[in-house]
C-alpha cells in the first residue's frame, strides 16, 4: 500500500507543478513567453510541485477553518444573537451537520475522485484495493490533522477545551471510518452507491438544513455536550471503527466496484454531463421560440452588429429575461413585506429609516447577487460567440468593440429593471412611513444602487472580453477569471460589515464605476481582439 501511495502522491505532483505551467502560459502579457517545454523540465517541475503541494496543504488547512467559520460558527453567531453561550449552538451544529449527515453523505470510496480514481487504477494500473484503501486511511488520517488548528482555535473562542476538540474531531473520523464499511456492506448486498440516488440524496440534504439550522433557530436545544463527551461514547465509536476498519482492509469486492464505477464511456459522459449543466440555463429551446422572434424585419433601422445584438437578445429573451422577472418579482415581494410592517407596525418604522441611511455597504453584496451579467456572457458564448469566434473578422479591434458597447447598453438596461424597481419601493415605504422630508437624504443610497447594477454589469462583460474563459468544450480554463470573480466576491461580501454615511460610500462607489467603465473600454480595445478567442 505504501507504493501505491507513494504512485498516488507522485502523479498528483506532476498534475499540481503542469497546472501551474498551464496557469503561467495563460496570463496575460507573459503568457506567450513560457514555453510548452517546460513540461519536460524535470528539477523545475519538482520546484512547482512543491511550491503546489505546500499552498495545498496551508489551502486545506484554511478549508477546514472556513468550513467551521462559515458553515457553523457564523450562523450560529446569528442565531444566538452575539458569542454569549455560543458553544451549545455550535456543538449541536456540527454534530448534525458533521457528525450525522455527513457521516451519511460521504464516502472516500463512492464520492471521491472519479478523474483520480480512473487515472490510477485505469491508467496507471494499480491494484483497485490497494488504492481505495489508501484513499479511505489516508484521508481520514489527513482530516484528522487538518481539522485540529481550527478546532483548537475555534474551541478556545467559544469555551471548549482542548480535550473536548480533540474527541470531536476523533469521533468525527471513527464515523467515518464506520460508514464506509456500511456502504461497503450495502454496496455487497444490493450494488447500489446511495450517494448517486437523488431519492436518498435529496431528503438528507433538507434533513440536514432542518435540524441543523432549523432547529437552533427555533431554540430548539439539544445537550449534545452530554451525547459526545462521556465516557462511553468515545469508546464505543473507537470499538466500531477499528472493526470497520477491519472489514475494510478484509473486503473482497474492490475490484468489482472498480469495474463498475470506473468505466471510460461512463467517465466520459459524466464530463459531458458536467459541461452540459454549465450551459444547461442558457441552452436555447428552438421549438418553443414564435414565428414573431425570427422576423428579419425587426429592426430594419439597425445596422452591422447592433441589428447582430438585438436580433440576439430578442430571440433569446426567455433565457436572458426570466432571472431578471425572478429578481423583479423577489424585490416586489420584499416591497409588499416593507409596506405591510411599516403600516401595521408603526413602531418599526424609526428603525426602518435608520437602517436605510446606513444601507448602501450592504447593497454591494446585494447588487452583486442582482447582476446577471455573467448569465449574459455565458448566454452569448454559448449560442453565438462560440460559433463567430472561429473566424478572423469577429475578433477585429473595431468589431470587438462595437459588440462590446451594443452588449453593454443592453446588460445594463436588463439589470437596472430590478434596481429602479428597488429604488422606487424605498421611495414608497419612506414616503408611507411619514419621513418624505428624508428622501433627499436617500438620494444617495439609490444612486449608489444604480451605479453598482452598472458596475457589476460593466465587470462580468469587462472579464468575458479580455480573458474569454470558456473552451471550445464550455469549460472555464481561466485561472485569473476564477481568480478575479472570487476576489469581486470576497469584496462584496466583506462590505456587508462596512459601516459609513450613505453619500461618502456612494462617491466612492460612482467615482469607482465611471473610472471602471472607462477602463473597461480602452483595455477591451486594446486586449480583446489578442484574448477574445476560441481556447
Amino acid at each position: 500500500m505504501y507504493n501505491t501511495f507513494k504512485n498516488t502522491f507522485n502523479v498528483g505532483f506532476a498534475k499540481k507543478a503542469n497546472g501551474i505551467i498551464y496557469a503561467l502560459q495563460k496570463l496575460p502579457l507573459i503568457g506567450k513567453k513560457v514555453p510548452s517545454t517546460l513540461y519536460s523540465h524535470t528539477k523545475l517541475k519538482l520546484t512547482l510541485g512543491v511550491i503546489a503541494t505546500v499552498f495545498s496543504v496551508l489551502g486545506r488547512f484554511v478549508g477546514k477553518a472556513l468550513y467551521l467559520g462559515v458553515m457553523i460558527m457564523l450562523p450560529a453567531y446569528y442565531i444566538n444573537d452575539g458569542m454569549e453561550n455560543i458553544y451549545p449552538i455550535f456543538l449541536q451544529m456540527f454534530f448534525f451537520l458533521s457528525l450525522v449527515f455527513g457521516t451519511i453523505m460521504e464516502s472516500r470510496v463512492f464520492t471521491g475522485s472519479v478523474k483520480e480514481a480512473f487515472d490510477m487504477i485505469r491508467l496507471m494500473r494499480c491494484e483497485p484495493k490497494k488504492y481505495y484503501l489508501k484513499n479511505i486511511i489516508y484521508k481520514n488520517v489527513v482530516d484528522f490533522i487538518y481539522f485540529m488548528p481550527a478546532m483548537f482555535i475555534l474551541g478556545s473562542i467559544i469555551g471548549m477545551s482542548p480535550v473536548k476538540s480533540i474527541i470531536l474531531i476523533f469521533e468525527f473520523v471513527a464515523l467515518r471510518f464506520i460508514s464506509e464499511a456500511m456502504y461497503l456492506f450495502l454496496y455487497s448486498k444490493f450494488s447500489i452507491i446511495f450517494q448517486e440516488k437523488m431519492w436518498f440524496l435529496v431528503p438528507i440534504m433538507f434533513a440536514a438544513l432542518a435540524t441543523s439550522y432549523g432547529l437552533a433557530f427555533l431554540k430548539i436545544n439539544i445537550n449534545c455536550d452530554v451525547i459526545l463527551f462521556n465516557f462511553v461514547t468515545p469508546l464505543i465509536l473507537g470499538v466500531l471503527a477499528v472493526m470497520s476498519l477491519m472489514y475494510v482492509i478484509k473486503y473482497k469486492k474492490y475490484t468489482n466496484i472498480a469495474i463498475n464505477t470506473l468505466k471510460q464511456q461512463t467517465f466520459i459522459d459524466v464530463e459531458g454531463a458536467v459541461e452540459k449543466a454549465m450551459f444547461a440555463e442558457v441552452t436555447l429551446d428552438e421549438k418553443k421560440m414564435h414565428k414573431e422572434d425570427l422576423n428579419k424585419n425587426l429592426y430594419e433601422d439597425k445596422k452591422g452588429y447592433e441589428y447582430l445584438n438585438a436580433l440576439f437578445f430578442r430571440r433569446h429573451m426567455k433565457i436572458i429575461v426570466a432571472p431578471i422577472r425572478i429578481r423583479v418579482i423577489i424585490v416586489g415581494a420584499i416591497f409588499i413585506a416593507g409596506v405591510c410592517l411599516v403600516i401595521f407596525a408603526p413602531e418599526s418604522r424609526v428603525d426602518i429609516m435608520k437602517e436605510l441611511k446606513e444601507m448602501s455597504p450592504l447593497m454591494v453584496f446585494i447588487m452583486y447577487i442582482m447582476s446577471t451579467g455573467a448569465r449574459c456572457c455565458k448566454a452569448m458564448f454559448y449560442n453565438c460567440d462560440a460559433s463567430l469566434l472561429r473566424y478572423s473578422y469577429y475578433r477585429e479591434k473595431d468589431v470587438i468593440l462595437s459588440n462590446f458597447k451594443a452588449r453593454l447598453k443592453r446588460i445594463v438596461g436588463l439589470n437596472l429593471i430590478p434596481s429602479v424597481e428597488l429604488c422606487i419601493g424605498i421611495v414608497i415605504i419612506v414616503i408611507i412611513s411619514g419621513y418624505s422630508n428624508e428622501l433627499i437624504n436617500l438620494i444617495p443610497l439609490m444612486l449608489s444602487i444604480l451605479c453598482l447594477s452598472c458596475f457589476f454589469s460593466i465587470h462580468h462583460l469587462f472579464m468575458y472580453y479580455v480573458l474569454q474563459p470558456y473552451t471550445e468544450q464550455f469549460q472555464v480554463k481561466s485561472p485569473i477569471f476564477s481568480a478575479v470573480n472570487g476576489a469581486i466576491y470576497f469584496i462584496s461580501y466583506m462590505c456587508l460589515n462596512i459601516k459609513t454615511a450613505s453619500s461618502y460610500f456612494t462617491f466612492i462607489v460612482l467615482g469607482v464605476t465611471i473610472i471602471y467603465m472607462f477602463v473597461a473600454l480602452i483595455v477591451t480595445y486594446k486586449v480583446a481582439p489578442k484574448t477574445f478567442k476560441i481556447k
